[in-house]
């Protein structure tokens, strides 16, 4: 099993923005100078100006601390309840529904407990002759899990989209400390204040979509009116090495032809061909996403290097913390659309028909449980 890797760090860039930060300060002290172009700032004097801490950067981040007016960081608030695992999660939505107590013990154990998991293919299709609404437990366990699912990633993305704020607006605030000494035009400030509006109205956006996602999977878990807020995992789940193959399909859909009508059966057909198209795509996208992360850490890394090697700017740091971040968005995203594909594919393989299929790269991926 692998994990998308998300990076946690403190941003790089909060060294960099205390440094011309002070540096900016430093300068509004002196005459100004006429405006020179974006990219010629002398970032090597600007790092000989802090020599006079005995500490440098770690003094100068103390120093930004100390005389930042930017907003203060928000008191965390617990959640009202905490769903850590989509097993949580349909454990839940089945617990909040008394009319499925009977199929779950005609279940059994061990299938309840691959249901729960994620393992259905690992269920033989021959239960639901023996089991009474094994459409609906079905149903309720897909609606929880991929309900959870959208409210990790939305959760997740909200995170980064902040950081992507904080990045630009240290960016937009350097910009204004930049025209203020007469470093820069007031045409440049503009640009990257038109930047961060652009970045603000994203992150109200991402809030919204988080809010909605957790709303959808207090519904799915029938906690709505009991609980207001939801604790989620910090990461999302596991992939799976491999994607699931053709013959293992067609496998899936001989062990449900022999307990389905034929009618049933070929209604099944298609949808598991879509099903299985889609969760191909959604796996494939998935590598895709993750190559694209591994190349902006590495490219990130670089930068870093030679930002401190005084052979890039301020500007080139924060420009590639904010590409980082952005490729982060869509590794996560596209693990989410995976997920929800996979959930939906095993669904059709017990002979249930999801009521919309993913849309890779949609908010949310398009869940029943979303919508």
């Amino acid at each position: 099993m692998h994990r998308v890797p998300i990076v946690r760090r403190k941003p790089l860039w909060l060294a960099a923005f205390a440094l011309c930060a002070l540096a900016g300060s430093v300068s509004a002290q002196q005459t100004p100078q006429a405006p020179v172009e974006q990219g010629s700032i002398d970032w090597r004097k600007a790092n000989d100006e802090v020599s006079q801490f005995k500490r440098g950067h770690a003094d100068v981040l103390k120093w930004e601390s100390v005389n930042d007016n930017g907003q203060s960081s928000q008191p965390y608030t617990p959640p009202d309840t905490w769903i850590k695992s989509a097993d949580e999660a349909v454990r839940q939505a089945w617990r909040t529904r008394p009319e499925l107590i009977g199929p779950l013990s005609q279940l059994g154990v061990e299938n309840r407990e691959r249901i729960a998991q994620g393992r259905w293919l690992e269920v033989d299709p021959a239960v639901r002759r023996r089991v009474e609404d094994f459409d609906t437990v079905m149903d309720v366990a897909a609606d929880a899990r991929k309900a959870w699912v959208t409210a990790v990633a939305a959760s997740l993305t909200l995170k980064q989209q902040r950081d992507m704020q904080e990045a630009t607006a240290a960016a937009a605030e350097l910009a204004r400390r930049m025209v203020r000494v007469g470093n820069w035009s007031r045409m440049e400030q503009a640009q990257w204040q038109a930047k961060l509006g652009k970045t603000k109205l994203q992150t109200l956006k991402a809030e919204i979509e988080a809010k909605q996602a957790q709303t959808a999977l207090l519904k799915a878990t029938k906690l709505w009116g009991v609980f207001s807020t939801v604790g989620l995992a910090d990461a999302m789940p596991d992939m799976p090495q491999q994607a699931l193959s053709p013959a293992a399909l067609q496998q899936g859909l001989s062990a449900l032809r022999n307990v389905q009508p034929r009618a049933e059966s070929l209604k099944t057909g298609p949808n598991a061909q879509l099903a299985f198209d889609i969760y191909n795509a959604s796996y494939q996208a998935t590598q895709v996403s993750k190559d694209e992360l591994t190349l902006q850490q590495f490219i990130n890394d670089e930068v870093v290097l030679r930002y401190n090697g005084m052979l890039l700017s301020v500007w080139d740091l924060l420009t590639q913390t904010n590409e980082l971040l952005q490729a982060q968005i869509g590794a996560i995203n596209a693990q989410r659309d995976f997920l929800i594909a996979e959930t939906d594919l095993q669904l059709v393989l017990q002979g249930g028909a999801p009521t919309s299929f993913v849309s890779l790269g949609g908010a949310g991926g398009e869940s029943a449980a979303a919508k």
